[in-house]
């Protein structure tokens, strides 16, 4: 009994979220939310794709409850669910178990978002075009679409900005948005 209450408590959770991530976007709704609320998200629909490839992702918010992003909440869980994935096949077919960082800190007026690989880092012919045009490092597996569109979506609708830095340590990619001022 004690097993099932756990089960039907996180599948509790994912219908939450999903049925959050199912708005239609015609009916766009922005509100301001702090990171708490959607780490929690985010961890909740990852949490099967973290577990099948032996994926550790440590969560580090160190922003308050009064630190405060105005938007879609659902398409910044969308964002970060596409950059852990892509996180995630960086580090290509190993048996080990693999480690992301999510974390968020306030710097000036701004809350940083950052996802931190260990793999491989990015190829030199990927970095001058990353959020310039849909590249893939993915062959036909990928459509280069994620990035791209990610990108996009934080420039326009949250007037952010996403940079990265990378090595062949790894790759960190920076989601920069603007607090929300009451």
């Amino acid at each position: 009994i004690e097993k099932i209450k756990i089960h039907t408590s996180y599948m509790s959770d994912v219908i939450t979220a999903v049925k959050g991530q199912a708005v239609v976007f015609s009916e766009e709704q922005v509100y301001p939310f702090n990171m708490s609320t959607l780490f929690k998200q985010v961890e909740i629909l990852m949490r099967h794709e973290l577990k099948n490839s032996i994926t550790k992702l440590s969560i580090i918010d160190q922003t308050t409850e009064n630190d405060l992003i105005y938007g879609n909440i659902n398409s910044l869980v969308q964002i970060l669910n596409n950059m852990i994935s892509n996180a995630i096949q960086a580090y290509g077919k190993t048996e080990k178990e693999m480690q992301i960082d999510l974390k968020a800190i306030v710097k000036d007026k701004n809350i940083i978002i950052s996802v931190h690989d260990f793999g491989p880092g990015l190829p030199e012919h990927v970095k001058n075009k990353l959020f310039k045009e849909m590249i893939t490092t993915k062959g036909k597996d990928g459509t280069g679409l994620g990035l791209f569109m990610s990108y996009s979506n934080i420039r326009a609708h949250f007037h952010g900005n996403i940079t990265f830095d990378t090595s062949e340590k790894g790759t960190t990619f920076f989601i920069t948005l603007p607090i929300y001022k009451k």
